[in-house]
């Protein structure tokens, strides 16, 4: 996924940078994690022929070797689990990294953080098929959600921005009450304006 990508779906500066900053976030961790589980095969495969030339030594020698075979069966196992969890967190990072192109490709905003994190979940529950890196169905998952849970999405639209009052006015006239014209009167008469005491 590149900014070119991303700014041919008409998303604005802002909006990439979080998509590919959650990305770069996400696809580290995985990757963190595949070469932690890629050490820890290679470790259990360097065991597992120390202890097959071990194993065949002793044949050779015609020594017991049912304690080898046991730890070579150890191994194996370990060696069988470590593989497994490595396909697995593959499998979870193409998963991850094809949910976020979705989200981007089909220009999806969403009303609040926690609205993008709820939706990636109920997309994980999904499990939907991943057919040349891309969700099969995803559309219609995004039609239910939107029909289900409609204020999860930010609008389409911008909301509409109410300008301030251009012109001299200022403040519109308050109305005055009958009383406070009355007053006002017979101030006039008894002391005069501003201009007549001038």
């Amino acid at each position: 996924m590149t900014r070119e990508f991303l700014k041919n779906l008409g998303l604005e500066d802002a909006a990439i940078d979080q998509i590919l900053d959650e990305n770069t976030r996400d696809t580290a961790k995985e990757k963190q994690r595949a070469d932690t589980a890629k050490a820890s095969l290679t470790e259990a495969r360097n065991q597992l022929s120390a202890v097959q030339t071990e194993l065949e030594a002793l044949k050779k020698s015609g020594g017991d070797a049912s304690a080898l075979q046991q730890q070579l069966s150890d191994l194996q196992k370990k060696y069988n689990a470590d593989t497994a969890a490595l396909t697995a967190q593959l499998a979870d990072r193409d998963y991850s990294d094809a949910i976020t192109r979705a989200i981007a490709s089909k220009s999806l905003k969403f009303s609040s953080k926690s609205a993008e994190k709820a939706f990636i979940a109920s997309l994980k529950d999904q499990k939907l098929e991943l057919k040349d890196g891309q969700l099969t169905g995803i559309d219609d998952f995004i039609k239910t959600q939107r029909e289900e849970d409609p204020d999860a999405f930010a609008p389409d639209k911008p909301a509409p921005r109410f300008l301030a009052p251009s012109g001299a006015g200022g403040a519109p006239e308050k109305p005055v009450s009958r009383a406070a014209q009355l007053a006002e009167e017979y101030h006039k008469n008894l002391y005069g304006t501003e201009k007549e005491r001038d």
